[in-house]
This record gives C-alpha cells, sequence and structure tokens, in this order.
C-alpha cells in the first residue's frame, strides 16, 4: 500500500514473513525519477507490490534513480539486487553494511562461524543445524548486491529539491545508518528507532571489536540531539515524541542488563541459559536466535565493564558475576 507522506514523499508498506508481518520503505520523487530507501524483503509478491504502487503514481522500477539502504538486513535490502538490475539505479549505504553484505554472502566461511560461535554460547548441535539451515534458506531470497556508492559519517545527499544527511547509528546492525532531513524535520530511522518494540541487538559474527549495546545506546543519544519532528520507522507507525522513545529505550536496556545480572548467581551459566531464564525455552527456532543475541550483547558489556567474568567450560564459554576476590585479584594485578 503506497500512502502520499506529502509533495514527492511517499510511504510504501510491503510484506515480511516474519512476527512484524510489514516492512516500510519510503520514496522520494524528482519529476519522473525516484530515490528509494530500504527495499523490502525479496519474498510474497513484495516486487509486484512496489511496481504497482509506484504504477498508481505514474512511475515504475524503472524510474528509481538510487537506492539508500539503512541496513543490510534481509528485510532492508533483499530487492536491491533486483531493483538495481531493472532499473540502473545507484546503490548506496554505508562501509560497514557493505563489508557485511559481502561477508554474509560468503556461504562456507559465514557456517563455520555460526557453527562456532552459537555451539560455544549453548546452542545444541539440532539448534545449530536449524539455525543454518534458516541462514541458508534467507541467503536464497536476497538478490545479491553491491555497493556503488560507501557514504561518508554526515555525508550530506540531494535528490531534485530535497538534502538529507547520511547519520551512522550503529546498534541495530553493524553500518546501520538513518537518513536526516533537517529542512524538513524528519528522519528514515530504518530500525535504530521503531515506535512499539526495542531493536534487537546481534552480535557481528566478523567484526569481534563491534559492541551493539554500547553502540546502539550512544546512536540513540545522537538522534535525540537532532532536531526531528518526526520519525518515520522501518517497521510501525510515525513517531513524534522523540526525546520519550529514546528514554523508553535506555530504559528497556537497563532494565535488562540488570535482569541478566540478576540470573547469575555462584553458578556459571552458558549465554542460552540465561536466555532461557529470561525469554523461555518454548519459542520458534528464528526467536531462540533473536534471543540468544540479545542476551549475549547485555552479557558482553557487562564483562567489559568488569561487572561479569567469563569461563571456558569443556566447549562452552559461561559467565558467573564477579566476586570481591576477583575484584582484590584484579588491583594487585594492576598495583
Amino acid at each position: 500500500m503506497i500512502n502520499k507522506v506529502s509533495d514527492d514523499f511517499y510511504h510504501i508498506t510491503l510484506p515480511m514473513p516474519f512476527r512484524l508481518r510489514h516492512v516500510h520503505v519510503y520514496v522520494l520523487a524528482d519529476g519522473e525519477n525516484l530515490a528509494l530507501f530500504d527495499t523490502g524483503f525479496n519474498v510474497g509478491g513484495s516486487y509486484e507490490i512496489l511496481e504497482k504502487d509506484l504504477g498508481s503514481i505514474g512511475r515504475s522500477i524503472k524510474s528509481i534513480r538510487d537506492i539508500y539502504i539503512t541496513h543490510v538486513h534481509i528485510d532492508h535490502c533483499g530487492m536491491a539486487g533486483l531493483i538495481k538490475e531493472k532499473s540502473g539505479a545507484t546503490i548506496h549505504l554505508s562501509a560497514a553494511a557493505d563489508d557485511s553484505n559481502q561477508n554474509y554472502s560468503r556461504t562456507d566461511l559465514l557456517t563455520a562461524k555460526v557453527k562456532s560461535f552459537y555451539r560455544t554460547h549453548g546452542f545444541t548441535e539440532k539448534e545449530v543445524d536449524d539455525l543454518i539451515e534458516l541462514f541458508s534458506g534467507m541467503r536464497n531470497i536476497i538478490a545479491v548486491f553491491k555497493g556503488d556508492d560507501r557514504l561518508q559519517p554526515n555525508e550530506i545527499k540531494k535528490f531534485g529539491k530535497w538534502q538529507f544527511e547520511a547519520i551512522f547509528t550503529p546498534g541495530h546492525s553493524n553500518g546501520h545508518t538513518c537518513y536526516y532531513f533537517p529542512r524538513e524535520g524528519f528522519l528514515l530511522s530504518g530500525d535504530t528507532i521503531l515506535p512499539h518494540i526495542t531493536p534487537n541487538l546481534s552480535p557481528d559474527l566478523f567484526d569481534e571489536q563491534f559492541r551493539p549495546l554500547s553502540s546502539f545506546l550512544t546512536s540513540i543519544k545522537k538522534v535525540e540531539k537532532l532536531a526531528v519532528n518526526k520519525i518515520y520507522p522501518g517497521h510501525g507507525d510515525v513517531l513524534t515524541d522523540v526525546k520519550t522513545r529514546v528514554r523508553e529505550l535506555q530504559d528497556h536496556h537497563a532494565g535488562r542488563t540488570q535482569l541478566i545480572l540478576n540470573c547469575l548467581g555462584t553458578e556459571p551459566k552458558t549465554t542460552r541459559e540465561v536466555s532461557r531464564e529470561i525469554f523461555g525455552n518454548d519459542l520458534p527456532d528464528f526467536d531462540k536466535f533473536l534471543a540468544l543475541n540479545e542476551t549475549y550483547v547485555h552479557l558482553l558489556e557487562l564483562k567489559r565493564q568488569n561487572e561479569i567474568r567469563e569461563e571456558q567450560k569443556g566447549n562452552n564459554l559461561v559467565y558467573i558475576i564477579r566476586s570481591r576476590r576477583d575484584d582484590d585479584c584484579l588491583v594487585s594485578k594492576i598495583i
């Protein structure tokens, strides 16, 4: 379904098979030419819906001159390669997002990393196999693409009368970018700020230095400082009270961190064991994956803050709250 937001600015909702059931993409018009922000999922007739919606405003897929990607999750970039093939559009995204897209296309290496990471953090062999099958299915429906233009932080872009800024907001994914329109006072937020759910945070299996939680909290503070009256998200309704939503997200993650600390006691636990205590075990495969990821990124931050200790136990990494004795040993080593 296409909706006219203002002159030459449109919002299109496309289907997706996951729990949210939909994803939003946005369109700027300059005469006959279009700029598309995210592409939607390459499944379930999405391409035909996009084609029909653009036809209703007198344009077509071939009218698309530029594709701006917020991040390279399948529901946001899944049709980028297909649309580029049909239209010759230039694909713009951050360097980190472009690198992630290429890395996650390396099937053999990705499979090895998935096996290693999720086994280490407590998934059973069956859960790992199910996850690899899920990943393979997702990769098979992405229309392969490479970026043409690697955006720079705070780079200003122009499209006809429109001028906007690439705001780097890593957290939900490595390389996430929001697009800020200062004159109009709105932000295309991708999945950085959503109205009714908290964006899932996941590790980057190809970048061990990436800190999803601390990056996300820094990114939403950055958004809060922008002169934004409206946020147009990747899922859900338009947001107008940005400061309140940022506080809600901050409070959520503070509460989640405390909940994880409460789950850890004197007995070491794997990430999977902690995630089961918080989210339960009766989850679909994809939700088990999201739950473990969300738990891990909080454990990662707690470890870096010296609140907890990470140990090797057999083939698994386990976590335990640091004791006073641990702190005394740490101080003695420093001295």
